[in-house]
């Protein structure tokens, strides 16, 4: 902290000269950001990710303001710190309370904005779904007010236009890919003012520079540069805009691959927590995790997910969830497990079951397995999140034979084009079976899936009572249940239960239409009341057949939630409440021989004369987008590649950024101590040694600090001077009586510029692996 504090007043007092001996009026700067910041909640709003966003603009108007005072002033920066979380957590509850019910005070709004954000944050803490939009508006606000003052205090206080542009280029492009095509004209808002600031802040550098060495230039020369900005800056876009697509997306494939899998588990993490917000058409694929949130509007698109080859088309479970809270499902008490090649899975002994092989083609790249429950045999390296039910982890860690599989993960991401192929294991028990099954159920049964909270309101169970007066067998039961939920209106854009609301008693008894999730949640709630156990599964719902493929094409739009409930002898079975799906068919079992296509539960393959007569539901909707898909899809294309144009000149700014940070400092922009910081060599010799790390020089323990940097120094000859000053001045530090002077500290501060800039082209050359000539013309100086 102490050489954070000596080092940053020269360049904050060299920023604000810089603005104030310069022509440049600081207003315009002022108004630039501000029109850049605005601008991006303007499109935030524009996107519709949830209603409210429209009080993010106040919060951003405040942000620009106080930062720019607080940049301007001469407060430091632990007051500055203080002022800005005071004022920004004033600003956001002020804004945000006029989400709040109106016939609450202005202070009862600020408190319930605070209650549901501390309910959102428990619920987030146990892993719970969570479906709240104002607590999206809230974090959308923080962001927002956290870019305002970095971007106002990086511009105005510190001098580094790149940081207070790059940060809101960046969220601007974010929510941009996400958000409805027709939304680019904010992004060229934003490059005109980031290009104008550029133009500005290079200016005010220049002239000063210019009265500093007695160079004569226009008095309005700031004129000039504006207009030639400007009219540079919409050639650059309108260059941009037009410039063909001449990149190939999947050769960029081997850099991200590290990355999937971490940004796969934060989108399950950010699901979850804001499960709510309206992703638009540029969402492609459906997510699967272990929790789903009941909340409100439901978006799907046409997008391909996958083919499946398979001779009986059923439901594709991604995931089963167990526990039922106020707000939707989470998957309970599992344990991770990795499975060899081919693995052959150990399923509980039930009787009447078929074995099925499906074939699956992926579209969209993902890794969580679509399989035909429940699978005996995937011919691919998986991880698992089991059940353990009666198996102790041991046996279930050492055996590899868990007795329920909830979840299959791929160990690599499976890209578009993957196949793989899963043995399943179906029911195929009768109607007749069913119904005469015993309801003896194993504890371990009981336990999980008779679970219920106790915030459900008592008239969901007088339902549930009185719809199974009168019948005696769980699966008459489950039947009538399903055939009363049928009747519901099937809309899969409902506003969503209201926080602290129960989503099965909204559905039922307030809101009375909705889609898959509330009606599979509403089924297996009153079946547990009943004593019936139950869970949902979440994956895909038939699909179309391909007769030229003999293949089921499934899309996004199929994405669906059902029922599975459990009978001892049987095991789970498939109940279809959802409207807008087809019922089930099941063989009813009176008879003493079925024909050998009727005895599989579920749907059969279409013949030829009967795909003319598909009946559109309700699920099957064109997107929202009213456009045709081929116009749709061109119009994702175009915009693809001009975000992808943009992002390649940032890509550009940002090395140009980095280069000119890696050029050897000049000298007279050495380091002025007026004190040495309290283990300043120290500081420096970890920085030094933990580069020798990332570089592979291997360090015994056993040698002196002066040993270490000569062994060091033959990896990077060309430092070595500098290597070698900054550990006699590590060794002085700690050996000798005599202190450090400012003097010397400065010379150190000045070898480790000098010095740092070498050591990031040696770790790049290595990470590239660039041929012995051409590092040595590249990235060694002098040569």
């Amino acid at each position: 902290m102490t050489s954070l504090s000596a080092t940053t007043p020269p360049t904050s007092s060299s920023a604000r000269t810089a603005i104030r001996q310069s022509n440049i009026h600081p207003f315009v700067d002022f108004l630039l950001l501000f029109f850049m910041l605005t601008n991006l909640a303007w499109s935030m709003n524009a996107a519709k990710w949830s209603p409210g966003l429209e009080r993010l603009l106040p919060v951003v108007a405040i942000g620009v303001a106080a930062g720019t005072l607080l940049a301007l002033s001469r407060f430091r920066s632990l007051f500055a710190t203080l002022y800005v979380v005071v004022v920004g957590v004033a600003a956001i509850l002020w804004s945000l309370s006029g989400l709040a019910p109106d016939e609450l005070s202005r202070q009862e709004q600020a408190f319930h904005v605070l209650e549901r954000t501390l309910n959102w944050g428990i619920a987030a803490y146990y892993n719970q779904p969570v479906a709240d939009n104002l607590v999206f508006v809230l974090v959308l606000a923080a962001v927002l007010w956290t870019l305002a003052i970095s971007a106002t205090w990086s511009y105005f206080r510190q001098g580094r236009k790149w940081q207070a542009i790059i940060p809101t280029g960046l969220a601007m492009l974010v929510n941009l890919y996400y958000a409805p095509p027709q939304l680019n004209a904010y992004f060229v808002i934003y490059l005109l003012c980031a290009i104008l600031l550029l133009v500005r802040a290079t200016l005010a550098e220049r002239e000063v520079e210019w009265r500093l060495h007695r160079v004569h230039f226009p008095f309005d020369i700031s004129f000039d540069f504006m207009r030639d900005g400007l009219l540079f800056a919409i050639l650059v876009i309108f260059a941009s805009w037009v410039l063909p697509n001449a990149a190939d997306s999947s050769q960029l494939k081997p850099l991200f691959e590290p990355l999937q899998e971490p940004w796969r588990a934060f989108q399950q993490d950010w699901n979850r927590l804001f499960s709510t917000v309206n992703y638009g058409t540029r969402q492609v694929k459906t997510s699967f995790g272990t929790t789903l949130a009941l909340g409100g509007p439901r978006n799907v698109t046409d997008e391909i997910v996958m083919d499946v080859k398979t001779p009986v088309d059923r439901y594709y479970r991604a995931v089963v969830l167990d526990t039922y809270v106020q707000s939707g499902w989470i998957l309970n008490d599992t344990q991770g497990v990795r499975v060899l090649d081919e693995p052959e899975f150990e399923l509980p002994a039930y009787e009447h079951r078929e074995i099925i092989t499906q074939t699956v083609t992926m579209y969209q790249p993902g890794n969580v397995l679509l399989t035909v429950p429940q699978p005996q045999k995937v011919f691919l390296p998986v991880d698992a999140r089991v059940i353990p039910l009666a198996m102790t982890e041991a046996t279930i860690t050492e055996a590899g034979n868990p007795a329920e599989y909830a979840m299959l993960v791929a160990r690599r991401s499976l890209n578009q084009g993957d196949s793989y192929t899963v043995v399943s294991s179906i029911p195929n028990a009768t109607e007749l079976e069913l119904r005469n099954d015993t309801t003896i159920y194993p504890d371990y049964i009981r336990e999980r899936y008779l679970q219920l909270p106790d915030t459900i309101p008592q008239r969901v169970f007088d339902l549930a009572d009185e719809l199974a007066r009168g019948v005696d067998n769980p699966y008459d039961i489950a039947r009538r249940i399903e055939s009363y939920l049928r009747n519901y209106t099937y809309n899969d854009q409902i506003p969503g239960p209201q926080p602290g609301q129960d989503a099965v008693d909204y559905f039922l008894f307030e809101e009375k239409q909705g889609y898959c999730n509330y009606y599979a949640s509403a089924m297996a709630v009153m079946l547990r009341h009943l004593g019936i156990p139950a869970r949902l599964a979440v994956g895909y719902a038939t699909g179309e057949y391909q007769q030229e493929t003999d293949t089921y094409r499934l899309r996004d739009r199929d994405s669906h939630t059902w029922v599975e409930v459990y009978f001892p002898t049987y095991g789970w079975i498939e109940f279809e409440p959802t409207a807008s799906e087809p019922a089930l068919f099941r063989p009813a079992g009176e008879l003493e021989a079925l024909d050998d296509e009727g005895s599989t539960a579920g749907r059969s393959r279409p013949q030829p004369d009967d795909l003319d007569r598909n009946i559109p539901q309700p699920e099957d909707e064109l997107p929202q987008a009213g456009t045709p898909p081929q116009l749709a899809a061109g119009l994702l294309e175009s915009n693809r590649g001009f975000l992808l144009w943009v992002s390649l000149a940032g890509i550009v700014l940002l090395v140009f950024w980095t280069v000119r940070g890696l050029q050897r400092p000049s000298p007279n922009r050495r380091p002025v101590f007026r004190t040495v910081p309290e283990g300043f060599a120290v500081r420096l010799w970890i920085r030094m040694m933990r580069w020798a790390r990332r570089l592979r020089v291997v360090q015994a323990p056993s040698l002196t600090p002066l040993e270490q940097a000569r062994v060091f120094a033959r990896s990077v000859p060309e430092g070595a001077e500098d290597i070698q000053a900054i550990a006699a001045l590590y060794t002085q530090e700690l050996f000798s009586p005599h202190p450090i002077t400012p003097e010397q500290a400065g010379q150190a501060q000045f070898s480790w510029l000098d010095l740092r800039p070498l050591l990031w082209r040696r770790w790049l050359a290595r990470l590239l692996h660039l041929p012995a000539g051409l590092r040595r013309a590249l990235f060694v100086e002098g040569e």
